[in-house]
């Protein structure tokens, strides 16, 4: 079974230096988890334009959630890609989980994993169903999932899924207060920081205090303490009252294409 470029044989999960989901190899598991991009925030994602499948019908085969709309949607090359994985197995399987790890209560990190067909039903599950591929979402994760894409996203390094999710929403002070940053995020800066490659992303907000990481060309960048003190946390602070202070939590070490 060739399936390089796609998956990886996992012992366990951990994050790597990107906060991102990895797999450890592991020979003796036949239903790998797939390996994902980082994700970055969906309103300036750099992910190919595709066709969006919406679900073809919601279900609940077990659990008590039943959704008006759908959870979450898979573009057109996403589900091509699972279906052509999915034939390559050595083992039947019933669907695809996708599993949130939170960073945050607003942001989380995810991983997607095949559900062998021996694998019994959770009760907590609920079963969303896109052209006879069953995407399974447990309780827990449902709450970052809500309006998310799962998309294949091709780059000249190597082609991968990738989760693009909203700002979970809260209905706590705080929550409101965080979907007001985000908005200064999409409308205002952004859109700036994206003439340099870059963007900003919304990790949490408590007690006053705002913690981003920042994107693309920003990671890594020598003008980044100025991008965030100078630029970010002023027009955050000029907008929104209730920001005290913004901390850059990017690990910019990391950073593989920086502006400056």
């Amino acid at each position: 079974m060739n399936l390089t470029g796609f998956l990886k044989l996992p012992e366990q999960t951990t994050k790597d230096q990107h906060g991102t989901i990895a797999s450890l190899p592991c020979k003796n598991n036949l239903t790998p988890n797939i390996p994902l991009m980082q994700t970055l925030n969906p309103t300036h994602s750099p992910s190919i334009e595709s066709t969006v499948w919406e679900e073809t019908h919601g279900q609940t085969e077990t659990g008590t959630s039943l959704l008006s709309e759908p959870m979450i949607t898979l573009t057109e090359i996403a589900l091509q890609k699972i279906v052509e994985m999915k034939e390559r197995l050595e083992v039947p399987v019933k669907g695809l989980r996708v599993t949130a790890f939170p960073r945050s209560p607003l942001r989380a990190d995810y991983l997607l994993r095949f559900v062998p067909a021996e694998e019994p039903d959770s009760t907590t599950d609920s079963i969303h169903t896109f052209n006879g591929i069953n995407i399974y979402i447990d309780s827990d994760s449902a709450p970052f999932l809500e309006g998310a894409t799962l998309d294949f996203v091709f780059s000249l390094v190597k082609s991968e899924f990738k989760v693009d999710a909203p700002l979970r929403k809260l209905d706590t002070p705080e929550g409101h207060i965080a979907t007001r940053i985000q908005q200064v995020l999409d409308e205002e800066i952004n859109p700036s920081l994206a003439t340099h490659g870059g963007g900003s992303k919304l990790i949490d907000f408590k007690e006053g205090i705002v913690f981003l990481e920042l994107t693309g060309g920003c990671q890594g960048c020598s003008m980044a303490g100025a991008t965030m003190k100078d630029g970010i946390e002023t027009s955050l602070r000029q907008s929104i009252p209730e920001v005290q202070e913004v901390r850059d939590i990017t690990k910019h070490a990391n950073g593989k294409n920086p502006f400056f």
